[in-house]
């Protein structure tokens, strides 16, 4: 489903509960939960989405934050959190392999020439290049049955709008340069190149959305289990899929990254803390 579908469905969702949750609202003034404030940890899996998000496959993230019950269906309040991909040379495109010479996928030639055409390329080995996001969300939350006092389980949906900060890490590459002779391909040592790149910060934001259950929501101590699509603006990446085959321009900019926007499905579980 695309993006757009996805947005339109959980802010749907969410409007429909605000409007919910005002009618509930004077119904419930004398049955206020108990508990109606919550601190929240939690931690998991992020797995990169799509068709070009650069060389990265799954990270980490952690979140900590707050959220306020306004009534028995929506919450709202705000968190801190980090999410981390590591560069994966394994993430590369596997490109047809000229002359059928059994070339992995870390080989790069022209592709605008037709293969039989293909006599030169490089393998290109890159350190660093990892990203990392810290972002400050505000926390939109629409359970979808009203939480009670003595509720056990709570299915929720929610929306998490942020701005972040985005880093890569320092990178250093080599290309090393490879022909082919007409019987096979040979190394020339003499047109091997190499750069660096200095880790660089940059500002976007973005927006999370997904589904969650919390066992005993209004209990002190609750555990949560969540899943979420996160997409984040365009920010810089190492994508070796816009590299070309002019290897003297490739160390000229130093590998340089790509401004890509970055999708990811998330997975996390945590617990949380309910306070009156």
């Amino acid at each position: 489903m695309a993006f757009r579908q996805i947005t339109a469905i959980i802010v749907g969702c969410l409007i429909t509960g605000l409007s919910h949750g005002q009618d509930e609202g004077t119904v419930v003034k004398k049955e206020r939960i108990e508990r109606d404030k919550g601190i929240f940890l939690g931690g998991g899996v992020s797995i990169a989405a799509g068709s070009n998000l650069g060389d990265y496959s799954t990270g980490i993230n952690f979140e900590g934050g707050f959220n306020k019950r306004v009534n028995r269906v929506f919450s709202i309040g705000g968190s801190i959190s980090y999410v981390k991909f590591a560069y994966d040379p394994e993430v590369l495109t596997t490109k047809p392999d000229p002359s059928g010479q059994g070339l992995p996928p870390d080989f790069y030639y022209d592709t605008t020439l037709p293969l039989s055409s293909v006599s030169e390329g490089y393998f290109l080995t890159l350190n660093g290049g990892d990203v990392s996001i810290i972002s400050l969300a505000a926390n939109l939350k629409l359970n979808f049955v009203p939480v009670k006092d003595n509720s056990v389980v709570s299915v929720y949906a929610f929306a998490k709008p942020f701005i972040a900060s985005s880093t890569v890490s320092s990178i250093s590459g080599t290309a090393e340069y490879i022909y082919y002779d007409g019987t096979d391909w040979v190394y020339d040592a003499t047109g091997d190149v190499s750069g660096t790149y200095d880790s660089k910060s940059s500002i976007t934001g973005g927006i999370f959305l997904g589904p969650g259950i919390e066992i005993n929501p209004a209990k002190p101590i609750s555990i949560f289990v969540q899943a979420s699509f996160g997409y984040t603006f365009p920010m810089e990446v190492v994508s070796t899929r816009s590299y070309g085959n002019d290897f003297n321009d490739l160390a000229a900019n130093n590998f340089p990254l790509s401004s890509l926007g970055f999708t990811s499905i998330n997975f996390a579980a945590g617990i949380s803390f309910n306070i009156d």
